[in-house]
């Protein structure tokens, strides 16, 4: 079992209160969650990161996009 790739998908909204407890941040401080899941060679998800939350003001998301 090979893992194959790995997908990510984003929200972004303001924090809960535990959100913004847990991060430190003032309720006015918008957040990134995401879904990271990582596949195998097969198509068979091996593993789910849910929900991955950050800070959305200090916050970069780099995407590469190749085209074969």
């Amino acid at each position: 079992m090979t893992i194959a790739r790995i997908t990510e998908s984003f929200t972004a909204d303001m924090p809960t209160e535990d959100e913004a407890t847990t991060l430190r941040v003032g309720a006015g401080v918008p957040v990134i969650r995401y879904t990271r899941r990582h596949i195998t060679d097969t198509g068979r998800v091996v593993e789910v990161a849910h929900p991955i939350v950050r800070r959305g003001d200090a916050t970069i998301v780099d995407s590469v996009i190749e085209r074969d």
